[in-house]
């Protein structure tokens, strides 16, 4: 065998090479197509998955709470376990059939499974998203047709009523302040020459315009000096020229004469020193009056022109760009405008102001003559005490002095002529204040009935022992939840009082329904997701009964047991959510406080236009504000009865109480703090806390697949190709995450 093997030619060693050759072609073409096989398996493994991975936690995701659902429209993971959910999924998408014949080529196997639970449904993040997942569609809709629509036909009518309501409340003040300091003015310079009546009776008294002579006697004024001094003379040279055998028949009566005389000319200095300070007192008094006139009525003149001038900033309509279809014609505004070129008369003019100054100088000056007058005549009825006395020149000055003095009381004393004609000049711009004030006192006095009524309302809780309970429990669910989302408490609303100033109560009124059209012109303009938040609480919460307070409305209430269901807080969750008080009526006397305020506004509106010939500004808004707080009340009346009423007198819409508290929600609403009230609410109703259901689930899911050709090179592939699983002997193991959120 050796010599045969050895003895073959060389030519036969290449012999088998193209065998191996293709063996080896062969064993690459074989191991790619392996690889390929593996590695195809694996693409599909692992879209498989992934595919099984969502539909899983999807499928655990569905096991939603039904009552949230049914009851608010919300999501959140309901009570079964989830881990065990995700189990049960995963292990029926892999159950085997059975069947041996079958061939599987992807043959999963479950190595391990895993949730994480995150996103409460009581953070506001998830909880606000939900809402505007749940009313995205419908909410602008009915806020369009049902609020917006009927609105927009009042609002440039109202935002002239709401300026001239805001710029005469502020004129009212300052203009019964003027005339107050007028009056002042007018009656301490009244009171300055009054205090010279006690001189004009020294000198004569009666005062008259001429003096008689008469015998020796009492003197009641300086003029019975002259008029006594010809009996005196008389006397005095009888005695003189008496029989020296004969006693002085007159001594005494000359005395006593000379005694009063002196007497009577003795107590001038201190009467003309009581008139000058009470006078320079009065007077400096009736400047500072005066001067305070002025400045009063500048700040009118002020006030006046930065109204005018805000005024000319402002839209005239707030809602000229609403873009409504079908919505009717605006109410004209022309009679509140009309009512702009009266305003001016409010003002007294720089003419005015220097008038009264003037006649102020006059009696100063007029004054300023007395003194010297009298003191002369003081000098001159001292000649009375001697015998050398000129009776006419005495006579003379006292009625010269009388004069001057009675004179001047009777200008500027109480029903002096020159004061009646300053104050006949004060009244011609007060032809309508006394009227005004009348309508004023009526005003405050129904105003009054309306705060009486509030109180009453406030008074319901006091026997609401279980609501009040309650309300205790709602109050430490907010709290929770308020220190849950990491936020701070918010103080109960104020809007639960109505003013008893008839002013007040109108100015706040329009200020008011000026925040209402701003914040339907920002959810016009695309602002929505406080719009989406009033619209989810007015549709998922219930209000109180308002028909439940028409009788305690008419007075005709006695028993208040009927109202104690409508006490509780799940009866005015509404209320609750907007004005947050933790208490059985205190949220349904805010609500109806703030809808007479609308009804205030929308009513003053009406009598603007309806008294608008009364012609001076302040008697047209006084009268305004009655008929606005007269037919408020009609109006709140009606709601409890109807629960409806129209919006106004020439906007026949029907408005609902639920439609008043979407309004108010819109204006001062759609915060954190609603938020925290309407999830302690829900927990509250339905015993499930927000915080502790989650709507959101990161799942991990690891499957593991048997390779059937080279692991090893797989795993080689592995390190070159970031196959996104690992290789583990002959397994290919790949873990997945999916997430769902509600």
């Amino acid at each position: 065998m050796k010599s045969i093997i050895t003895g073959c030619p060389a030519k036969d060693k290449t012999e088998g090479s193209v065998t191996i050759f293709l063996i080896m072609v062969l064993a690459f073409v074989f191991l790619f197509t392996a690889v390929l096989i593996d590695y195809a398996r694996i693409a599909a493994f692992n879209v498989q998955e992934e595919r099984l991975a969502r539909a899983s936690v999807r499928s655990v995701m569905s096991s939603y709470h039904v009552e949230l659902r049914e009851r608010y429209g919300l999501f959140a993971f309901g009570d079964s376990d989830g881990d065990m959910l995700l189990s049960k999924v995963l292990n029926e998408n892999l159950h085997k059939s059975g069947r041996g014949d079958t061939f599987n080529l992807l043959p999963f196997a479950l190595e391990s499974s895993s949730l994480e639970w995150s996103r409460p449904l009581g953070s506001y993040d998830v909880f606000r998203h939900q809402i505007l997942e749940e009313m995205k569609y419908k909410a602008p809709v009915d806020f369009a047709l049902e609020l917006a629509a009927k609105f927009k036909p009042l609002s440039c009518v109202m935002a002239e009523a709401s300026r001239a309501t805001e710029l005469l409340s502020k004129l009212q003040p300052l203009y019964d302040e003027r005339e107050e300091n007028l009056d002042l003015m007018i009656e301490r310079r009244s009171q300055a020459a009054e205090s010279g009546r006690r001189v004009l009776l020294w000198i004569m008294n009666p005062p008259g315009d001429s003096i008689l002579a008469h015998s020796l006697g009492n003197m009641q004024a300086a003029a019975d000096i002259p008029a006594q001094y010809s009996d005196y003379l008389g006397k005095y040279y009888d005695d003189l020229y008496r029989d020296s055998k004969k006693p002085a028949k007159y001594t005494y009566q000359l005395a006593l004469y000379q005694s009063r005389t002196s007497e009577m000319l003795s107590r001038l200095p201190a009467l003309l020193t009581t008139f000058r300070e009470e006078h320079g007192h009065s007077m400096e008094e009736a400047k500072d009056a005066l001067n305070k006139a002025q400045q009063l009525n500048d700040e009118m003149r002020d006030v006046l022109a930065t109204s005018r001038i805000s005024g000319a900033n402002l839209a005239d309509d707030p809602a000229k760009d609403w873009d409504i279809p079908g919505n009717s014609g605006e109410i004209s505004a022309e009679p509140l405008k009309k009512l702009h070129e009266q305003e001016d008369a409010l003002i007294l003019s720089s003419a005015d102001i220097s008038s009264m100054e003037n006649s102020l100088f006059k009696q100063q000056s007029a004054y300023e003559s007395i003194e010297p007058t009298v003191t002369g005549l003081s000098g001159v009825l001292h000649e009375a005490l001697g015998v050398n006395g000129d009776s006419y020149q005495m006579i003379s000055s006292v009625l010269g002095a009388s004069h001057v003095v009675g004179n001047y009381y009777k200008k500027y004393g109480k029903k002096g002529s020159v004061i009646a004609s300053d104050l006949a000049f004060l009244e011609q711009h007060r032809s309508s204040d006394k009227a005004r004030k009348q309508v004023e006192w009526e005003a405050k006095s129904k105003l009054g009935e309306v705060r009486a009524l509030l109180d009453k309302i406030r008074m319901l809780g006091s026997g609401a022992a279980a609501s009040m309970e309650r309300y205790q429990i709602l109050h430490q669910f907010y709290e929770d939840n308020v220190s849950f989302n990491n936020g701070l408490e918010s103080q109960s609303s104020d809007k639960s009082g109505i003013s008893s100033n008839p002013y007040a109560a109108g100015s706040s009124a329009m200020k008011d329904i000026d925040g209402i059209y701003a914040a339907m012109s920002g959810i016009m303009g695309g602002a929505r997701d406080r719009l989406f938040q009033t619209e989810y609480s007015a549709l998922y919460f219930q209000h109180f009964d308002v028909s439940k307070l028409a009788s305690l409305a008419l007075n005709s209430l006695e028993d208040t047991s009927e109202l104690t269901d409508q006490l509780d807080p799940r009866a005015q969750e509404l209320e609750y959510i907007l004005y947050g008080f933790h208490n059985p009526a205190g949220n349904v006397a805010a609500a109806y406080a703030e809808i007479f305020a609308m009804r205030l506004s929308i009513r003053t509106m009406e009598g603007f236009i309806e008294k608008a010939t009364l012609g001076n500004p302040l008697a047209v808004l006084a009268a305004a504000l009655l008929y606005g707080i007269q037919h408020a009340i009609q109006d709140m009346l009606q709601l409890c009865e109807k629960d409806a009423i129209p919006l106004s007198k020439y906007v026949p819409a029907q408005l609902t109480y639920r439609d008043h508290l979407r309004l108010f929600m819109i204006m001062h609403g759609g915060g954190e703090v609603q938020l925290s009230r309407m999830l302690a609410l829900i927990q509250l109703n339905t015993g499930i806390n927000p915080e502790e259901r989650n709507t959101y689930v990161s799942s991990e899911i690891k499957l593991q697949m048997q390779l059937w050709f080279l692991p090893g090179v797989v795993k080689m592939l592995n390190y070159t190709s970031s196959f996104p699983g690992d290789v583990q002997g002959n397994k290919y193991l790949r873990a997945v995450k999916a997430d769902y959120s509600y």
